[in-house]
């Protein structure tokens, strides 16, 4: 039996996909090459472990704690760092520029698509049909994965916008998004919880119907992870790793507003 660590595959439709969009990237950006290369390759190599690495499979076919990982980097980490590698445009009218203005005004929105859809993809009813469908019909699979992943990117994007907004007037004080990133948090945390201490099979993704890659026996006899195993594993990536985030991005907006209070006193 070969090692899961060989398990990278070619995924077509994510090929396209982050072509297209390292497209968008370098157009946007004048194909020229500056500071904002650096987040945005981090957030294209998350891309390639997520939909290449062996991760995808176990995400997709066994593990719904493999799944929840997925999720939590596509939402909390790939979608902050692609608006980081937005530089501010300066002709200042573009959708950029617009929908900057428009998050800063209506955080709220960023906020909803950012929690809301977290909560979505994991209403029990809503996951089940989704992976029953990813099993069932090549194309319903397709079409059901491909919308999960650009939803949870596009709100990971909405969701950072007015905390990392390309355009610093239209951020978020530092005080308010610490609001905004803690009442999230509780969001996920809740959401976490539910999931931790759900009735064991509530969510029904473990282990493979086909079993082609022969990789149930690994998870369960040498891993050593059972359904109930694996849902509380799920639930508790949900809630640690999810605050932990917030409570990072929160740190670095209090570390914000007292180096410009510094800076303000410094001036009076």
């Amino acid at each position: 039996m070969k090692s899961i660590y060989t398990y990278w595959n070619f995924n077509w439709s994510a090929f396209i996909g982050i072509v297209f969009l390292c497209f968008l990237y370098a157009k946007y950006h004048n194909f020229t090459i500056g500071k904002w290369i650096k987040p945005f390759v981090i957030g294209l190599f998350l891309l390639l472990i997520c939909f290449f690495s062996p991760l995808h499979l176990l995400s997709e076919q066994y593990l719904f704690s493999a799944h929840m990982v997925v999720h939590v980097v596509l939402l909390l980490v790939v979608g902050p760092l692609l608006i980081i590698s937005l530089e501010m445009d300066t002709t200042g009218n573009n959708v950029i520029t617009n929908l900057s203005g428009a998050l800063y005004k209506r955080p709220f929105i960023g906020w909803i698509a950012g929690v809301g859809i977290m909560w979505f993809w994991h209403i029990p009813f809503v996951f089940n049909y989704c992976m029953m469908a990813a099993h069932t019909s090549a194309v319903l699979g397709f079409a059901t994965h491909a919308l999960e992943s650009l939803s949870l990117i596009t709100a990971g994007m909405l969701f950072s916008w007015s905390i990392v907004s390309p355009i610093k007037k239209c951020r978020l004080p530092a005080l308010n998004g610490v609001a905004y990133l803690f009442t999230a948090c509780i969001g996920c945390s809740l959401l976490g919880l539910l999931i931790t201490f759900a009735p064991a099979g509530l969510y029904r993704h473990f282990l493979s119907m086909t079993d082609s890659y022969h990789l149930n026996s690994v998870i369960v006899e040498q891993w050593q992870i059972n359904q109930a195993t694996d849902q509380q594993i799920a639930g508790l990536i949900m809630w640690v790793p999810c605050c932990l985030l917030y409570v990072v991005y929160a740190l670095y907006l209090l570390g914000r507003w007292f180096d410009e209070k510094d800076v303000v006193s410094k001036v009076v």
